[in-house]
């Protein structure tokens, strides 16, 4: 190994402890909303102990159309039956953003040396542009909310491909063809199937490698016959077709959304230009996992910042155009910041905003920064300075903020007090005084957070928790849940978690005052919108395990075989039939196991 190889390991070393020192705090923490419903898997059929209980949870995962298997399976390193201890899947995750922040620093010097930097340079840049992206306390909300997971695998992944197609680059310009098409096919194919089945936005890696190819790497080097065949095989042909899935998904009136598919095209714009925000200057507290006080652009002048904000994305995109020539590594950052985007911020129906949404589109921007402070006319007198008073100002910050998130009451006191036009962040203060015994001081809160957001089905339920909790439920309590509950339906997550809790007595809040006539009412508000499959499954789901709680076994049996037609589920089945068994015996499940 050569002098500067080593120097590029030691600094390599250095970086990957800085990093585990400033999110270090974070493995103190808990499990958080999403966590529940995606993690209860491991253990809602039994612990998992064989090849069986593996293919079951496997095809249980509920988040996107391909349920994430490979993430999926990464959460059985850390536990193999729920509840479990948050600690193992959060030391993973630190794993796999430092493993993330290595992959990042080799993909960079690699991309260095294609481009013909110097190695010295290409690979002290490498270094300092990883550092800059994997310090960065945004990251915290990614790190340290478990399920997240499935977003850094994902990343894991495009960063496996985008290794594997630099090395496919500089095979074909070396005329070693075969190698070239071997590595080529190694990066799309194989990397980007894992990428897309640990996360949706996986299958981006085509664009994202597309905007590193034609903004960095074309030129005269690019021209040969191979490499332009590969990328219009693998690059640019499966971009066209997830632009056209894309464009094919379009929803003008998104279903169970308060804005429509032209509002939220509108309010992207501002999100991506808060997200920048955040990038450019950190700070210790943000949004975290509560967005959704983020106002909806209802036209281009309301909120004001509309129009400004879309001119600006606008800039941003035709910028990598014009940077090309002069400036390729900040052309590239910015188009691979954009298209990074593509899936998560146009189209599709998701919720507006997500802080964590930036942690792969981000990865390339402090990497012109960092060449720009390295290079020979800046490194001796400024440039190693500022980096490394960037360097420490992540790194405080970054171990401020995952110090916040190991304190979940303290973090839930602060959240609710900074955002207070967010019905989630009110929610979960409240829940946190709810488990303290606080139960006059939640009230209070959910009750303030009500009159701005009367139709809120999460504070509506919560109400209730602490009206059971303090031993009376009033009236009008049950009947702003059953309102809420009949704009939502079943198909809402909260709504189905919540009556199922209340009808098996799971619910941390067990409510011996909801009288089964009051059940009933909760039930039949939620079937008022059951509108989509998944809604009218959960709602006969709802009904079959109601009915079986009060000992009428042939009706719940009636409610599940409905639950099924209308959404066909093995994983569901089992669950079913097992509660068949336990509340009216195996004759009643056997019968409903029958058909399948």
């Amino acid at each position: 190994m050569n002098r500067t190889s080593s120097k590029f390991v030691l600094w390599l070393v250095a970086s990957t402890a800085a990093i585990a020192a400033s999110f270090w705090p974070a493995l103190n923490g808990s499990f958080l909303f999403d966590d529940f419903a995606n993690l209860k898997a491991l253990g809602e059929y039994g612990p998992i102990k064989d090849m069986a209980g593996v293919l079951r949870y496997l095809t249980a995962g509920i988040a996107d159309p391909l349920g994430r298997p490979v993430a999926m399976a990464s959460f059985l390193i850390d536990a193999r039956d729920w509840p479990a201890d948050p600690a193992p899947f959060l030391r993973s995750n630190l794993v796999i953003h430092i493993t993330n922040s290595l992959l990042l620093a080799l993909a960079l010097a690699r991309l260095g040396r294609v481009m013909d930097i110097a190695k010295a340079l290409a690979g002290n840049a490498a270094i300092a542009g990883s550092a800059l992206w994997a310090l960065h306390p945004l990251w915290v909300s990614t790190v340290g909310y478990v399920v997240q997971r499935h977003a850094m695998l994902a990343c894991t992944f495009v960063l496996l491909g985008i290794l594997a197609w630099l090395l496919a680059v500089s095979a074909f310009r070396r005329g070693q063809w075969g190698s070239g098409w071997l590595y080529a096919g190694l990066a799309m194919p194989i990397c980007g199937v894992l990428a897309a089945l640990s996360k949706g936005n996986g299958m981006l890696l085509p664009l994202l490698v597309l905007s590193i190819q034609y903004f960095m790497l074309a030129g005269p080097n690019g021209r040969l016959l191979p490499e332009r065949h590969a990328v219009r095989i693998l690059l640019i042909f499966p971009s066209l077709v997830l632009a056209l899935a894309l464009l094919a998904s379009i929803d003008p009136e998104p279903a169970g959304r308060s804005w429509s598919l032209a509002e939220r095209l509108m309010s992207q714009p501002r999100a991506l230009v808060d997200y920048l925000t955040h990038l450019v200057i950190p700070r210790v507290n943000s949004t975290g996992l509560f967005a959704d006080g983020f106002a909806v652009s209802r036209s281009w002048l309301v909120p004001w910042t509309t129009l400004p904000a879309f001119l600006f994305i606008l800039a941003l995109a035709v910028a990598p155009f014009l940077l090309r020539r002069r400036h390729p590594a900040w052309a590239g950052a910015i188009a691979f910041f954009l298209a990074g985007h593509v899936m998560e911020s146009t189209v599709l129906p998701l919720e507006l905003y997500f802080e964590h949404r930036n942690y792969l589109p981000a990865m390339l921007l402090g990497w012109p920064l960092a060449l720009h402070l390295l290079s020979h006319r800046w490194q001796v007198r400024t440039g190693r300075p500022v980096l490394g008073v960037l360097f420490l100002t992540l790194a405080v910050v970054t171990f401020q903020r995952a110090t916040l998130w190991a304190d979940a009451p303290r973090q839930a006191a602060v959240w609710a007090r900074t955002l207070p036009d967010s019905p989630r962040a009110q929610t979960w203060a409240a829940q946190h005084e709810i488990e303290r015994g606080e139960l006059e001081a939640a009230e209070k809160r959910l009750l303030a957070a009500i009159e701005s957001h009367p139709r809120n089905l999460a504070l509506t339920v919560n109400l209730m928790d602490a009206q059971c909790a303090g031993g009376e439920v009033t009236a009008q309590a049950v009947r702003r849940t059953e309102t809420t509950l009949a704009q939502a339906g079943a198909g809402n997550d909260v709504a189905w978690s919540w009556l199922m809790g209340k009808i098996q007595h799971t619910s941390t809040y067990y409510c011996p005052q909801l009288a089964p006539v009051r059940v009933d009412r909760l039930l039949a508000a939620a079937s008022g919108s059951a509108g989509s499959a998944l809604a009218a499954s959960r709602q006969s789901r709802l009904e079959g395990m109601w009915e079986a709680s009060r000992g009428n076994c042939a009706r719940a049996r009636q409610h599940f075989e409905a639950a099924q037609l209308s959404r066909p589920w093995a994983s569901e089945a089992y669950g079913d039939a097992a509660l068949l068994a336990s509340h009216c015996g195996p004759r009643e499940a056997l019968l409903y196991l029958e058909p399948f």
